[in-house]
């Protein structure tokens, strides 16, 4: 129904707008329709004189045409996309991960598709099902646990995927990962230096690459100074933010805190650490060390600054966009695994061990 121009309601309904098609502007510019289509292509329009493509450029634009993704993709059996899943949108980690790699795949014309699996296995299984059909190109997944379900979906429907920060371990997938191990344990050494003997690390559950590596290097640290009376203490955490921190300090404080320092998987735990002592009347780091990792933004404004491992965002999402970008181009290739190495950032949260 619309209004005539007295205001009275008729019964026509407003005319839509038809759509433009290569066919209206291959007419408007006076060329056969494959020229208008070779000189709109960006990898095509180099067989066309630099005048014809400025002029059906022009043409196009005046005509409101816009690129019919959906017929080229049927063509080329490309569609110009990918999909990204990250375990959560909310952490600051992964803003990085996710600039760096939409930078890197728009130089090949690609545009970036995002979701959040929210840390749950069946929600990725889901997102990566309607990725698949949805036609992405390709998939960069940095929410996959060890053993994951997803990872089948991806090779059985034979696209091509890259696993970021959190390493499947699977012999077909490629990946591009922190060296957390390594980067944990000088962690744990930089603790021992201090004069620290009574040291707990607070961990998530152990289904991501990330959390068995950084265990493992806390273990590794720690194995020689056991032998000369230190003690070492895992606590499990429930989940990876700040109010987890928060609630297992307060636990530990109630319990009767013996450690002197405390070693958190995450910056976002390590803070959560943090405000509980504050608001027990302790002092960071006088009467507790505390550190992190990851180096999110603003670690080193925080009162006292936090000591932590620096994870590489930018460089994890452009390897892994590199690695995904040559995947869809040459096909089948030898899987990879990148080790970035960490490096550990010294600030105030850490001290030596109280008197």
């Amino acid at each position: 129904m619309s209004k005539d121009k007295d205001g009275s309601i008729s019964g026509k309904e407003p005319t839509k707008r038809k759509r433009v098609t290569i066919v209206d502007v291959a007419q408007a510019a006076g060329v056969h329709v494959s020229t208008a289509s070779r000189a709109l292509n960006a990898k095509s329009d180099h067989r066309i004189s630099p005048k014809v493509v400025r002029n059906i450029e022009k043409t196009a634009q005046q005509l409101g045409y816009r690129l019919n993704t959906l017929a080229a993709g049927l063509r080329t059996q490309r569609t110009g996309t990918i999909g990204l899943i990250l375990p959560s949108l909310s952490d600051p980690l992964f803003v990085p991960i996710i600039a760096s790699i939409e930078e890197r795949v728009a130089r090949d014309g690609y545009v970036t598709f995002v979701a959040s699996s929210d840390y749950r296995q069946d929600k990725l299984a889901s997102i990566i099902d309607r990725m698949i059909s949805q036609h992405v190109d390709g998939l960069i997944v940095a929410s996959f646990e060890l053993r994951d379900p997803g990872v089948e979906l991806c090779l059985k429907a034979g696209i091509p995927t890259v696993a970021v920060l959190r390493d499947p371990q699977n012999s077909q997938i490629s990946s591009v990962t922190m060296d957390d191990a390594s980067g944990v344990e000088a962690l744990v050494e930089h603790v021992l230096d201090l004069g620290h003997r009574d040291i707990t690390y607070v961990t998530p559950p152990l289904a991501a690459s990330t959390a068995q590596n950084r265990l493992a290097g806390f273990r590794a640290g720690s194995r020689l100074a056991k032998a000369s009376g230190c003690r070492f203490d895992v606590i499990e955490a429930r989940a990876y933010h700040v109010e987890e921190g928060e609630r297992i300090m307060k636990q530990m404080l109630a319990d009767g805190l013996t450690s002197t320092a405390v070693l958190a998987f995450n910056d976002l735990l390590a803070v959560g650490a943090m405000i509980a002592v504050k608001s027990a009347g302790l002092v960071c780091p006088d009467d507790i060390s505390i550190s992190g990792v990851n180096n999110l933004p603003f670690m080193n404004l925080l009162s006292p600054p936090l000591t932590t491992l620096h994870t590489a965002g930018r460089d994890l999402g452009s390897e892994g966009a590199d690695l995904l970008m040559s995947l869809i181009r040459n096909g089948e290739q030898p899987v990879k695994r990148v080790l970035l190495p960490p490096h550990l950032v010294i600030r105030g949260s850490m001290g030596p061990v109280r008197k």
